[in-house]
């Protein structure tokens, strides 16, 4: 049969399809990872996989080639029809600019070539390095989400604000492109691994390029800047969340997966793993994932877990196989490697000022709760309240997490890399329950000020503030334009399905002139007294689920998805509800809005870009974060930070 050599630029696995159905062209259809276009900082290690789909016959690798040099696959697999053949733990070349990579495959119809160009940046250089690297992501945080907060937590009058949000007062100020490998929309997991690997990511997936492998560990991997720089010169990371700890933005940090909801193997990597990327602080919520399957709180699962990663992985990685082990007790593995544990607040405090270099502490069974509840366990401990409900009645605020954490990372004298997640901006932007949202982005705010007050006073330190992508479309439309208890006093609107009738909460949204300058009092806890006031500031969703909306705090959260499903259940007896549509009292007096997505039940994420706060002592590495940039852009403008390059 004549052999038949066609040239194609893979762009991903979903490049495929356009070369499939061409019975004329008949050849094998190849896809390569890394993408083309990729970057990758000088020495960085990624994994090399060609997958390959028979037109007939068996799959060979004829060549592969990086700029005309042969490179040796480790393995080869067969999965669903796919052939792929793999080069675990390549090291980046050290000369910067653009490197081409070539792969010929054949099989009995002919032959193809495809071919990737990536690009090497060189983050060395001479100017000052900063030896810490501060990460502070507020979870789908908008524009929309900093600028209410500051209202609520500041106010304005005559034009003028009365204050400013720590994030505000960074000199660098930018604006960044949320895109992941596979939409224009991305979710957490490719967000937060552009800024950690310099690599898009397929939605769903962190710290890997998409594959046709059945084990989702086993997915070709791209080293992150925590690995890179402890292998490089020694730091420590440290992950802190007000998320359950498995969730996408905490795990893209660390963990290699093309399952982002793999929560027990997640777990397991963080600690099997913890020689490779310097982990020694692990704070946030959790715990199911840590205890033993035999725990009534526990979700360890045999099928959130490893199945054992291929043997070239293990070698050329240097990390351990990994198991199907739901009975493992991970906390008695963190605690018999030196780390110290704690559970609450209290501990917290405590471990912060008496423990060594390592730290781990599980606040919650998933999410941890929001700023709004856990402040409100605080002002009145002796009330149940939601944190009760969820079996954490004393929970630390992100600050203080923050705070500990850095106390503890501090000790490096290498230097860390810390990435603090205010998790429930977004979380609570998908519920569409504005005045969580609200508390959650000024409680972020705080632990800005936090990392602020550690860079200043160690030196040597960059941080940056921004997000992943917006959630929900999160949108300041207004303010009330009458007092709480006439808004309290209306009669239902629930029944009121006619466009033609105006629903009597329509009318008491205040807009232009009639929204004024609301005005919060503030406790000395620094959140409001109450959000419940005359003139509140009312929040629209552009990108909203259904609801109904009466314009009050929520006296319940909805249910948390991440929770143990005995807890779970244990809300649903108590009045809480799963969709926001369905939360009372509003589903009962509030007017019903139709949302605009497509999962009904909750706000989605959108593609608006996001600005992004950059703050450096003893040098002026903030400077790269001015202007517009790609969502990839931050790692490397990290990397040269870290390394002088900039």
């Amino acid at each position: 049969m004549r052999s038949i050599n066609r040239q194609c630029i893979c762009l991903g696995l979903a490049a495929t399809a356009l070369l499939a159905g061409h019975a004329s062209f008949a050849a094998p259809t190849v896809s390569v990872a890394p993408v083309d276009g990729a970057r990758f900082l000088s020495d960085q290690r990624f994994d090399i996989r060609i997958e390959a789909l028979p037109a007939a016959g068996a799959v060979t690798l004829t060549s592969l080639k990086i700029d005309g040099a042969n490179v040796a696959p480790t393995s080869n697999d067969t999965v669903a029809g796919y052939t792929g053949f793999n080069v675990r733990g390549y090291h980046a070349p050290t000369a910067a600019g653009l490197h081409t990579l070539t792969a010929v495959v054949t099989d009995g119809s002919g032959s193809t070539t495809a071919t990737a160009k990536f690009e090497v940046i060189n983050p060395n250089g001479n100017r000052r390095p900063a030896k810490n690297v501060i990460i502070m992501l507020g979870d789908g945080m908008g524009a929309a989400h900093r600028t209410a907060a500051r209202i609520v937590r500041y106010g304005a009058v005559n034009g003028r604000p009365l204050g400013f949000l720590n994030m505000d007062k960074f000199p660098g100020t930018g604006q960044i492109l949320t895109e992941s490998l596979n939409s224009i929309i991305t979710d957490s997991a490719p967000g937060m691994c552009c800024y950690t690997t310099g690599n898009h990511a397929f939605n769903g997936q962190e710290g890997v390029y998409p594959s046709h492998l059945t084990n989702t560990f086993a997915y070709p991997r791209v080293e992150y800047l925590s690995e890179y720089l402890h292998r490089t010169q020694g730091k420590s990371l440290g992950i802190v969340s007000t998320a359950d700890i498995e969730d996408a933005t905490p795990a893209a940090n660390a963990a290699h997966t093309g399952n982002r909801g793999a929560g027990t193997g997640i777990c397991d990597q963080f600690f099997d793993e913890r020689n490779s990327t310097g982990l020694t602080v692990l704070l946030g919520g959790g715990r199911r994932w840590f205890l033993p399957a035999s725990d009534p709180f526990s979700s360890r699962t045999a099928s959130t877990d490893y199945t054992p990663l291929p043997a070239d992985l293990v070698t050329k990685w240097g990390v351990p196989a990994g198991a199907a082990d739901p009975s493992r007790d991970l906390i008695a593995d963190f605690t018999g490697d030196g780390f110290t544990y704690v559970t609450d607040r209290t501990g917290l405090t405590s471990a912060a000022a008496t423990s060594g270099t390592k730290l781990l502490g599980l606040f919650g069974y998933g999410n941890m709760n929001v700023a709004l509840d856990k402040i409100a366990k605080q002002r009145n401990p002796g009330v149940t309240g939601i944190v009760d409900d969820y079996h954490a009645p004393n929970q630390p605020m992100l600050d203080e997490m923050t705070d500990a954490a850095l106390t503890v990372l501090a000790k490096n004298p290498k230097g860390f890399v810390l990435t603090v997640e205010g998790a429930h901006i977004d979380k609570q932007s998908h519920a569409m329950d504005a005045d969580r949202a609200i508390w959650e982005t000024i409680e972020f705010d705080a632990a800005v000020a936090k990392a602020r007050a550690f860079a200043d006073k160690v030196g040597d330190t960059v941080v940056i503030v921004l997000a992943d992508h917006e959630c929900s479309g999160f949108s300041i439309i207004g303010a009330l334009n009458t007092s709480i208890a006439n808004l309290k006093a209306l009669p239902s609107d629930k029944a009121i399905l006619d466009p033609s009738i105006q629903p009597n909460r329509q009318k008491v949204v205040g807009t232009y002139d009639a929204a004024s300058f609301p005005h919060y009092a503030i406790a000395a806890d620094g959140f409001p007294v109450n959000s419940d006031i005359d003139g509140k500031l009312l929040i629209g969703y552009g990108a909203s689920g259904d609801r109904y909306e009466d314009w009050l705090t929520k006296p319940l959260t909805i249910i948390d998805s991440l929770a143990p499903n005995n807890i779970k259940a244990e809300l649903a007896t108590k009045g809480y509800t799963v969709a926001p549509r369905d939360r009372h009292p509003e589903s009962d007096n509030g007017f019903f809005l139709r949302g605009q997505a497509v999962a009904a039940d909750q706000a989605v994420h959108t593609a608006t870009d996001i600005p992004v706060s950059a703050y450096s002592s003893s040098s002026r590495a903030f400077e790269q974060f001015i202007g517009v940039q790609e969502n990839t852009d931050v790692f490397f403008k990290l990397a040269k930070s870290a390394l002088g390059g900039y």
